[in-house]
């Protein structure tokens, strides 16, 4: 193994933390031997992590998050704003995703079979013998099926490609999926994201029918038919 393998991967330092704006933010700090610059991201898995350069002097790195502090909160807020676990369970009056807006929930018991209608800013959730989370669970796979079916039919148009059989999944880590046959699935997630996120992952997948890759073919693919992709790229991982 060559001396570049072995320190490729920033070595996780520890679990940090600093207050800003009267709230302490946790993050984990990393060292990498091929970084010149300090690097954050936040993710909803991790949070935030730092990565500094290997020789780096800890001593002003406080200094630099706190000019960071406006970034780093405002995209904290919106990634928690945005991961949605409907597993998580289900409340009257709570705040529900659906197209990229928020609609407040009003749950209602009765009615021989659960139902969800939608109205202006309100999601009424009629419930039966099943409970909240699995009538909203069919209700948001039926909406995402139609966004999608919508986005799948007028971008395979604009692409020229034919695609195969078409699923709704739960799928943990992939917003989207192309088999070498052609058959498309999609993550019911897509219906709490609005339009342009729906289109992407959409354009992203049926890109697959051209490079099952994703060199830099494939990207060129992508970013012919959705030119700001890296933009909405970025967007999505706010939704992970």
């Amino acid at each position: 193994m060559s001396p570049r393998n072995i320190y490729s991967r920033p070595e996780v330092i520890g679990k940090k933390s600093i207050v800003m704006e009267g709230k302490e933010v946790h993050y984990t700090l990393r060292k990498s031997h091929f970084s010149d610059l300090i690097r954050l991201a936040i993710r909803s898995a991790t949070g935030l992590v730092v990565t500094v350069p290997h020789h780096y002097n800890m001593n002003g790195l406080d200094d630099i998050l706190l000019q960071r502090s406006a970034w780093i909160l405002k995209h904290q807020t919106k990634m928690n704003a945005n991961r949605f676990i409907l597993e998580d369970g289900l409340h009257d009056g709570q705040k529900v995703p659906y197209l990229g807006k928020f609609y407040t929930l009003r749950i209602r018991e009765g009615g021989e079979r659960g139902h969800v209608s939608l109205a202006e800013n309100t999601i009424h959730l009629l419930t039966d013998s099943k409970s909240a989370v699995e009538v909203m669970g069919k209700w948001y796979r039926h909406q995402a099926a139609e966004a999608i079916k919508v986005s799948l039919e007028k971008n395979a148009a604009a692409m020229g490609l034919t695609f195969g059989k078409l699923s709704i999944r739960a799928q943990k880590t992939r917003w989207g999926s192309c088999t070498s046959k052609g058959d498309l699935n999609f993550n019911w997630k897509l219906a709490t994201m609005p339009q342009p996120l729906i289109d992407y992952v959409i354009i992203h997948e049926l890109s697959h029918r051209v490079e099952m890759n994703h060199t830099d073919r494939f990207w060129a693919v992508v970013e012919k038919y959705c030119p700001n992709w890296k933009t909405l790229r970025k967007q999505l991982k706010t939704y992970e």
